[in-house]
């Protein structure tokens, strides 16, 4: 496996990108319904979740800035345990918790650099 890309502060280097995202042993039929990165003016990108609906890229396309990471999941038993994403690298950075059964989304700020 890779070393991971994020650092602790969810910082990631332009030149890093792509970098694969992934829910971290989620429990029994919960997959990603929707990944999406917001800029400054709330204007989406929608991220390419994988066929199994385990994973989605931060393809290499996005610009250095500022960025919202939101992500919500489906499925699962009825209200879900908590359910982290991660980055799909050795340490599996951990990126965002959803912790809210009704809503099933969670958000992380995130920062593409150039440096």
């Amino acid at each position: 496996m890779a070393a991971c890309k994020f650092t602790p502060t969810l910082t990631i280097k332009k030149s890093a990108l792509p970098v694969t995202c992934k829910l971290q042993n989620p429990p029994s039929g919960v997959t990603i319904a929707k990944a999406q990165l917001l800029d400054k003016s709330g204007i989406a990108t929608d991220l390419k979740v994988s066929n199994d609906g385990q994973s989605f890229v931060i393809p290499n396309s996005i610009i250095a800035g500022d960025w919202t990471l939101a992500v919500r999941v489906q499925g699962g038993k009825d209200p879900i345990p908590s359910v982290y994403l991660v980055e799909d690298c050795d340490a599996s950075q951990r990126i965002l918790v959803i912790t809210d059964p009704v809503a099933k989304a969670a958000i992380a700020e995130i920062a593409v650099v150039l440096k």
